[in-house]
């Protein structure tokens, strides 16, 4: 969950903004639960952060829900009817636009549901929540996790401060002793940085020093690499992003610590690594979903990879792509188990009924009848070092699986 504060912590940094709510809007029932709908026809829209600083990162989510649901409906909809997405809506990074583009979605283009939505500030997801809209996207926000009606590719509940088990799994694997944090002086990332130590501290490792004060866009990591390197620290994770995270990695070299380990929560990305090779070398990830180099144990993986290249072949593969393709899946999977009578409650309670949906083995298993109030009982990560310039999957594949917030280190 730690790699997910990220792209908010960025963007707010930038922005400078805090979110705002949408006011009310037009709630209702009757027809309102059939909005989008007709003989032929599920009209669905979504809104991403398509401009603004970060918006190359955001805007692909749309390629993914759009690949999947021409794929689909290519083969003949779902229950008689063809899913057409007809609005692409841009926030341009802005959370008063956001809100109003949330409600331009449902009022204006009389959407179904909201798919996808990709953003780091999203002040539309209350607006959605409070009227029961089924709404999809890259669940990176606080906003998706209150209310029934809200699904993230991976879960909706988000608790950024809490032990995140991966983090002494992790370390334990590695032979760590001593660790160093480095985060910016943003909330989220701030967050993450308390609950990256809280894991550590829970684990038995010794956290040499905690920064989170880091400006974004900091140019020097210096006077922090020497703390490092007076502390005798062998093992350092961030909560920043692929520019922090490559600043650290050169200081390091430059300091000769070549032997210190990185983890980081951001960067597993093809198009990073060959712009950043040497930086990249050794660093460790880890992975919500099946790694794109593990496809052939995954039947969604190797499908999700197979229409990428078959319908949106100039589409980088990354994370967001990855998330708007499950996002289609999990509301075509609700779509077909609410029926050809289709109303926004029973697709709602179609997807809230599920205990392990996995978009076909492409992600560890979501259990819906938990996760808008707390975490899943059983978290699944895979893994991945840089080896000699490539993505490299280690440890148990495609997933290592263990408790949430485990007492101990998990012998797995």
């Amino acid at each position: 969950m730690k790699s997910k504060l990220l792209a908010l912590a960025c963007a707010m940094a930038i922005a400078g903004v805090a979110c705002g709510n949408a006011s009310s809007g037009n709630g209702g029932g009757g027809s309102v639960q059939t909005a989008g709908v007709s003989a032929t026809e599920i009209d669905v829209g979504g809104m991403a952060a398509i401009t603004g600083p970060l918006g190359d990162q955001y805007a692909p989510i749309f390629d993914g829900v759009q690949a999947y649901f021409d794929m689909v409906n290519e083969q003949g909809g779902v229950n008689g009817r063809k899913i057409k997405l007809t609005a692409k809506l841009d926030d341009a990074t802005d959370p008063t636009r956001d809100a109003s583009q949330a409600r331009a979605l449902v009022e204006q283009h009389h959407v179904f549901a909201v798919i996808p939505v990709a953003a780091p500030v999203f002040a539309g997801g209350k607006y959605l929540g409070d009227h029961n809209i089924p709404t999809f996207g890259w669940h990176i926000n606080p906003e998706w996790s209150p209310g029934p009606s809200m699904f993230g590719q991976d879960g909706s509940f988000i608790d950024f401060t809490g032990v995140g088990t991966f983090y002494g799994y992790l370390a334990h694997q590695i032979g760590a002793k001593k660790v160093a944090i480095f985060a910016y002086n943003v909330s989220q990332s701030r967050d993450c940085a308390t609950g990256a130590e809280k894991s550590f501290r829970q684990y038995g490792f010794d956290v040499a020093f905690n920064d989170s004060s880091l400006a974004f866009g900091t140019t020097s990591l210096d006077a922090d690499v020497q703390r490092v390197k007076d502390a005798g620290v062998d093992f350092v994770t961030t909560c920043m992003d692929v520019t922090g995270n490559t600043l650290l990695s050169k200081t390091l070299r430059r300091a000769g610590l070549t032997k210190v380990r990185q983890f980081w929560p951001t960067g597993y990305d093809a198009q990073a690594l060959a712009q950043f090779p040497d930086l990249y070398e050794g660093v460790y990830f880890r992975s919500g979903f099946v790694p794109f180099e593990e496809a052939s144990q995954s039947p969604g993986m190797t499908q999700f990879i197979n229409e990428m290249r078959k319908r949106k072949p100039n589409t980088k593969l990354s994370d967001v792509v990855v998330a708007g393709w499950i996002n289609a899946d999990m509301f075509v999977t609700g779509l077909r188990a609410a029926g050809r009578d289709l109303t926004r409650k029973k697709l709602i309670d179609a997807i809230n009924s599920l205990t392990d949906y996995t978009a076909n083995q492409l992600e560890g298993p979501v259990n819906w009848q938990v996760q808008h109030t707390g975490n899943n009982a059983t978290d699944c990560d895979a893994y991945l070092q840089v080896q000699h310039g490539q993505f490299t999957p280690i440890y148990k594949q495609p997933f290592v699986c263990y408790p949430h917030a485990s007492p101990t280190i998990p012998n797995v």
